[in-house]
């Protein structure tokens, strides 16, 4: 255990000064959840405009992530791929290779270690990205797959009511486009939008009744025609999706 996990928020160096080795050990332990609330805090506001510092932690992500490489994916719940096709197919949802896209093999959820690296990556990318002021109440999802280059990051701000949205991977194939869907439990996917073409970040304003649905719903990515799909329901394959969860 370091000094840093010992004594107050004087091991927090202020801004502005070149990472040493005591920052290498506080972005280590900031990844791994051992600094106090106070702590992080101070750490999260030196995150936002030190970008030595970031790439520093984003270094530590990497190689936290990496250690994972040779642990098995674990399948996640059938629950959860049952929720995601019951709402884009419900007419085919009693047909068990129905679901068999990229969402269904998404290995980032199943992997204990790992998964806690994955959420620490994404917080250091939403800083970098200035989605989400560090310190405000919020909710993150990591929208990906292992199975296609689809990959985008969201982060919902309460205070202006805007979902952030990050495109990580590759564009929609020439002709088609990727078209984001809110799901909560057993209800019908509701359209949040569809993504412009060549275009990196979006920022799309959600209601108090939309936003409510957030905690703990999947956010999934759909391959649609260009311009998204007919009539606001679903018709491509997901090519990625990702659970919302509390910043």
């Amino acid at each position: 255990m370091s000094d840093a996990m010992s004594d107050g928020d004087d091991h927090i160096p202020p801004e502005g000064g070149q990472p040493g080795d005591g920052d290498r050990i506080l972005a280590a332990e900031y990844l791994l959840g051992l600094l106090s609330p106070a702590q992080a805090t101070a750490f999260e506001s030196r995150l936002t405009g030190d970008v030595a510092l970031r790439d520093l932690t984003a270094a530590w992500a990497d190689d936290f992530v990496a250690m994972t490489d040779e642990i098995a994916a674990v399948e996640p719940p059938a629950r959860v791929w049952s929720a995601i096709q019951s709402g884009l197919w419900p007419e085919e949802a009693s047909r068990a290779t129905s679901i068999r896209t990229g969402a269904s093999r998404n290995a980032l959820f199943g992997r204990l270690f790992g998964g806690l690296a994955v959420a620490a990556m994404l917080a250091v990318l939403v800083m970098q990205s200035d989605l989400l002021v560090p310190g405000q109440p919020g909710y993150l999802a990591d929208i990906a797959s292992t199975e296609t280059e689809a990959h985008f990051t969201a982060a919902y701000d309460p205070d202006s009511g805007a979902l952030r949205l990050a495109r990580v991977g590759d564009e929609a194939a020439a002709g088609r486009s990727y078209e984001l869907w809110l799901i909560a439990g057993d209800a019908a996917p509701v359209s949040v939008a569809v993504w412009p073409e060549a275009t990196e970040a979006l920022e799309v304003p959600l209601g108090t009744e939309l936003a409510g649905l957030l905690p703990g719903a999947v956010l999934a990515i759909t391959d649609e025609p260009f311009g998204g799909a007919p009539n606001g329901v679903p018709t491509g394959p997901v090519v990625a999706s990702g659970v919302v969860a509390e910043g």
